[in-house]
C-alpha cells in the first residue's frame, strides 16, 4: 500500500517574491513607517469605512407624537370586554371562571408547577423537591433586590400546600376594605419586595390603582387588570384561585363527624394569613393577592418575580418613567424635597421608592438588598415654630423580622424620644409592628443608597416611540441608527432609552 504524499506548502512561492534586499529589521521599520504621519488628527475607525456599508444601513427615525391616553383606554376597554364576555359564558354554563392560560389549580394537582417555576429554575433544591427557600441576594446593579420576608417557623419555605378559591378561603371576602392602602401590603413567600415596594408607593393613589384594577365580577371569580409593558398598556384576567401555605386535611385520617377537617381549615386555611404569597393585612381583603397573581401571569410564573428592580415595577404599574438617583450625588436637595412633598397628593407628578443598597446584613435596622416605599413627605412644625422634614416609609414585609430588623432604629423610630402626644397627633402615627415608620429627610439620604423617582404622565403629555431590532456587527464602531428630536418650543421633554422587557430570574 502506497502512502500518499503530503501537500507541499504554497508559502514557498510567496517567499520567492519577497524583496530579499530588506533585512528583518528594515522590514519592521518599513511597516511602521506606513502608519506614521507628521500631521496631527484623530483616528475614528480601525477598519476602512467601506467595510461598514453592508452592515450598518443608515436609518433615521422621524416619529410622529401621539397622546398616551388612547393606549391605556384601548387596553382598559379590551379588559372590560373580556371580563363581560367571561361573565356571560360562566353564567350560561353555571360555572365559576377557571383561567385556561394560568390555571394554578390544575397545575398544582398535576404536579407540574408551571405557574410557579419557569423553564430554568433558579431556586435552591431542597432534597428532591423544589421550593421557594432562597438566599437573599443583590446583583451588581444597585437597584436589583430580592429579600424574602421574615419567617417564624423554620427556614424551609418549600412549596404551596394547596389551592382554593376565594369563597373557600375567606369568610367575608371583599376586594377592598376602606379602599387601597400601602398599609395593606404584606409580603409572602416570594422575593418580590421590589414589586411590592413600588405598589406600596402608589397604593394610596386611588386614581392610579383604579387604572390598574379596571374590571371584576367577584361572584363569577374573574378579575381584570391593566399593566404597562415596553411602553404599551396591556390587559390580563385571572380567576380567583389562590395558593395556600397549608396542605388540605388528610382524608385518610379518621374523622367521622368532620370536626377535625373543619378545625384544620378554620385554623390553618382561613383568611389572609393562610395565603402562601402576598396578602392584605385585613383577614378578608383580596385585592393584593389577585393583583400579584395577574402580574405573575404576564411574566410567565411566580418565580419570575423573585428578584427585580423597583424602578421597573413602578413603570409597569404607572406607565411612567423612573430615574434612579444616587443619594450621594443629588445636586439640588431643595428641589428633590419639593418633589417629595407633592408625591403624597392624589394629583402628584411623582412617586418615590427607596433601595437600602447591597449586602446581606442591616444598617441601623434597615435591611440591605431590600426595597422600601415612600408614602408621604411632610414639614412638621413643632411647638417652638421649628420645622422638621419627615418622610413616612413602609417595609413591604409588613412587620419586623424575628430579631427586630426591617425598620429604622434612629431618630423618629417607634418609641424614640422625638415622639410626644403633639407629634403623634400631627403625624397620625401609632406605634406597632406594621412595617411603617418615619425618618428625617437627611437621615434618608445618609442611610439609603438609592432613590427611585417615577414621573407620571397624564393626558396632557404627548409620546412618540419606536422599537427596533439591531444586529450588532462583528466590526467595532457606532451604529448609524439614530433618533432625531426637534424641539420647536420650550417645554418639558423626557427621553428614555429602553431594552425590551427583561427580568433577572430563570424565567
Amino acid at each position: 500500500m502506497k502512502h500518499s504524499k503530503l501537500p507541499r506548502p504554497v508559502m514557498a512561492k510567496a517567499n520567492e517574491m519577497r524583496d530579499s534586499s530588506l533585512n528583518p529589521q528594515a522590514r519592521i521599520a518599513d511597516f511602521w513607517a506606513k502608519a506614521h504621519t507628521t500631521t496631527p488628527g484623530k483616528i475614528t475607525s480601525i477598519f476602512p469605512v467601506s467595510l461598514y456599508h453592508g452592515l450598518l444601513v443608515d436609518e433615521t427615525c422621524h416619529l410622529k407624537p401621539f397622546h398616551t391616553a388612547p393606549s391605556y383606554e384601548i387596553a382598559a376597554q379590551q379588559c372590560c370586554t373580556q371580563v363581560h364576555a367571561i361573565v356571560e359564558q360562566c353564567e350560561h354554563a353555571n360555572s365559576k371562571f377557571s383561567d385556561p392560560e394560568f390555571d394554578i389549580e390544575a397545575d398544582f394537582h398535576s404536579g407540574t408547577n408551571s405557574c410557579l417555576f419557569g423553564l430554568v429554575e433558579s431556586c435552591e433544591y431542597n432534597g428532591s423537591s423544589r421550593g421557594f427557600k432562597k438566599t437573599a441576594f443583590a446583583g451588581h446593579a444597585p437597584t436589583l433586590v430580592s429579600r424574602n420576608p421574615p419567617r417564624t417557623t423554620g427556614d424551609d419555605i418549600s412549596l404551596p400546600g394547596s389551592v382554593h378559591r376565594i369563597s373557600w378561603i375567606f369568610d367575608n371576602p371583599r376586594f377592598t376594605v376602606n379602599g387601597f392602602s400601602g398599609s395593606d401590603i404584606q409580603q409572602g413567600a416570594n422575593g418580590d419586595c421590589w414589586w411590592l415596594a413600588a405598589l406600596g408607593a402608589i397604593a394610596h393613589r386611588n386614581d392610579l390603582m383604579e387604572k390598574i384594577c379596571v374590571a371584576r365580577d367577584e361572584e363569577v371569580g374573574v378579575y381584570g387588570f391593566v399593566f404597562c409593558k415596553d411602553g404599551e398598556w396591556i390587559s390580563t384576567v385571572v380567576d380567583d384561585n389562590l395558593y395556600l401555605a397549608e396542605q388540605d386535611f388528610d382524608a385518610g385520617m379518621y374523622d367521622a363527624t368532620g370536626e377535625k377537617a373543619q378545625r384544620h381549615r378554620r385554623q390553618k386555611q382561613n383568611g389572609s394569613n393562610a395565603l402562601f404569597f402576598a396578602k392584605c393585612r385585613d383577614p378578608n381583603e383580596t385585592w393584593l393577592p389577585l393583583l400579584e397573581k395577574a402580574f405573575a401571569k404576564v411574566h410567565g410564573d411566580y418565580q419570575a418575580l423573585d428578584g427585580g428592580w423597583a424602578s421597573m415595577a413602578m413603570e409597569d404599574l404607572t406607565g411612567g418613567i423612573t430615574t434612579v438617583i444616587a443619594s450621594n450625588s443629588i445636586l439640588n436637595k431643595e428641589r428633590l424635597w419639593r418633589e417629595l412633598l407633592s408625591s403624597g397628593t392624589q394629583s402628584g407628578e411623582f412617586v418615590f421608592g427607596l433601595s437600602s443598597g447591597t449586602g446581606e446584613e442591616h444598617n441601623n435596622g434597615l435591611v440591605l438588598s431590600h426595597a422600601y416605599s415612600i408614602l408621604e413627605a411632610v414639614e412638621l412644625k413643632d411647638e417652638h415654630e421649628g420645622v422638621t422634614r419627615l418622610i413616612k416609609i413602609r417595609n413591604p414585609w409588613g412587620q419586623r423580622s424575628g430579631d427586630g430588623l426591617g425598620e429604622w432604629h434612629g431618630p423618629w423610630a417607634d418609641g424614640s424620644k422625638e415622639w410626644n402626644p403633639y407629634t403623634m397627633k400631627q403625624l397620625r402615627h401609632e406605634f406597632g409592628d406594621n412595617g411603617t415608620f418615619w425618618m428625617m429627610y437627611n437621615d434618608i439620604l445618609e442611610n439609603f443608597e438609592y432613590m427611585y423617582r417615577t414621573r407620571l404622565f397624564n393626558s396632557q403629555w404627548n409620546m412618540a416611540q419606536r422599537w427596533m431590532s439591531v444586529q450588532v456587527p462583528w466590526l467595532p464602531g457606532f451604529l448609524k441608527k439614530r433618533f432625531i428630536i426637534e424641539i420647536k418650543e420650550k417645554g418639558k421633554v423626557v427621553v428614555a432609552l429602553s431594552q425590551v422587557w427583561f427580568l433577572p430570574s430563570g424565567s
